[in-house]
């Protein structure tokens, strides 16, 4: 068995308290988890909960011609496949967007934006605005451009394959 450091011989809760007072994940996913009930608060109206506009919003920005590919669109949205195409199914159910095969090669799917899924996220501009402003009224317009920077920059130092592994 490999030593440990003398850290690691701690108790239980005193190992908690080290991780809970360190860890940029734990941070991360409770921010997360804010963040994401505000949003949803916002578009509520639409019954379009944040994690799906995020989700339309990046096959829109991706679609060209033949769509956007799935390998592709998992790795900008960091998820797997498997889950990326867990998640498509219900925005595909509403009528908000559509899978198919590319025509060049068909092993490759491909999401296209339905005229339905382009008219919500239109719908959805002013309530994600408003949720928005709030948010950066909060935390001031320099911390809310820093935050989105260093969340950028965290993104980018991280492999490809662990941008899919979520």
């Amino acid at each position: 068995m490999l030593a440990r450091p003398h850290y690691f011989a701690v108790h239980p809760r005193s190992a908690a308290q080290i991780m809970t007072d360190e860890c940029l994940c734990f941070r991360a996913r409770r921010v997360s988890r804010v963040l994401t009930r505000l949003y949803d608060d916002a578009l509520r109206p639409l019954g379009l909960p944040a994690t799906q506009l995020t989700v339309l919003n990046a096959v829109a920005m991706m679609s060209g011609a033949d769509g956007a590919a799935m390998r592709d669109l998992a790795d900008v949205l960091a998820m797997d496949p498997t889950t990326l195409s867990r998640t498509l199914r219900p925005l595909q159910h509403a009528g908000l967007l559509r899978v198919s095969r590319l025509d060049a090669d068909r092993r490759v799917r491909v999401v296209h934006l339905t005229p339905k899924g382009e008219r919500l996220i239109e719908a959805a501009l002013p309530l994600w605005t408003q949720a928005h402003e709030r948010i950066v009224a909060a935390l001031g317009p320099d911390a809310a451009t820093e935050l989105r920077d260093h969340f950028d920059a965290t993104i980018a130092v991280a492999p490809a394959s662990t941008h899919a592994s979520s």
